[in-house]
């Protein structure tokens, strides 16, 4: 069973005739990890908002674990947001409170979780994203993608089993998406059901599923390789792929019969050897 079914979700903001999202067909499976892609105004940020509830479909349905979101009663809608945990893009509109395991704590406190119970969510929840020896540091001592990593925290005390993330590496450094990208993975592979909405090709070709919004639809969903192999057709919406992909496009378009599913540079090298041992042929 899909633990997020999407049947035929159609989203209209409020005092607006234009239709964001255009009957949006989506199943996820528990344990995957999906990257979401998108140029701006796309439609991908309304989707996540979708799942986790903060917005209600204007008409079909999107069922969290069986639930509807249309169901508005706070029992059902608490049991949602339980179970999709959800992180915004700038972890400084994240955190509440200035000591970091008071942030990790803030949800748990609010939800009148056990003190002993919260004491050890919290400890486990900054050793899951590697913060642990930075509990009783200021929260606004760190750097951006530690803050990020806390805002993680916060939302894994509270044990969700899907993670929904909104461009959660965009206003980070090199460095700080390296980190937040290691934890994600580690987390997924713990058996957290992992949605990530980015603009980062490089971000998306680490996830075990893309799904590609364009013009409030989706225009194509599949693994990376199968995904990126499109590139002409990504291109005629606005959108890259990886480096070592856009190599072979290229090639492509000088006629070497190279494959277009090429994502590493391992891949990517592999081809070029192969291309100067004669193995590789040009077509005109």
């Amino acid at each position: 069973m899909s633990i997020i079914d999407i049947k035929n979700l159609s989203f209209v903001y409020d005092g607006t005739d234009r239709e964001v999202l255009k009957n949006i067909n989506l199943q996820i499976e528990e344990g995957d990890f999906v990257a979401v892609l998108g140029h701006n105004g796309s439609g991908k940020s309304t989707l996540a908002n979708c799942i986790n509830a903060i917005y209600e479909p204007t008409e079909g349905e999107v069922l969290v674990s069986g639930l509807s979101t249309k169901d508005d009663s706070d029992e059902n809608l608490l049991e949602i947001r339980k179970t999709v945990g959800s992180v915004f893009q700038n972890p400084d509109n994240q955190l509440i409170t200035t000591v970091v395991e008071e942030d990790v704590a803030f949800a748990l406190e609010n939800l009148g979780v056990d003190p002993v119970e919260m004491r050890k969510r919290v400890d486990e929840a900054l050793e899951k994203v590697d913060m642990s020896a930075f509990a009783k540091h200021a929260t606004h001592q760190l750097s951006g993608g530690q803050k990020q990593r806390i805002a993680i925290a916060g939302i894994l005390a509270m044990r969700p089993r899907i993670l929904v993330l909104d461009e959660p590496t965009a206003m980070l450094d090199p460095k700080g998406r390296k980190e937040v990208l290691k934890v994600l993975h580690e987390l997924n592979s713990e058996g957290i059901t992992v949605v990530l909405i980015t603009h980062y090709m490089n971000e998306a070709a680490q996830a075990k599923r893309i799904v590609v919004i364009n013009e409030g639809s989706i225009l194509i969903d599949g693994t990376p390789h199968y995904v990126f192999q499109n590139a002409g057709l990504l291109k005629s919406v606005g959108l890259d792929v990886p480096q070592s992909t856009e190599l072979m496009f290229l090639m492509r378009e000088e006629g070497y019969r190279v494959p277009l599913a090429v994502l590493t540079e391992e891949e990517c090298c592999k081809v070029i050897e192969d291309l100067f041992c004669g193995k590789i042929e040009r077509q005109f």
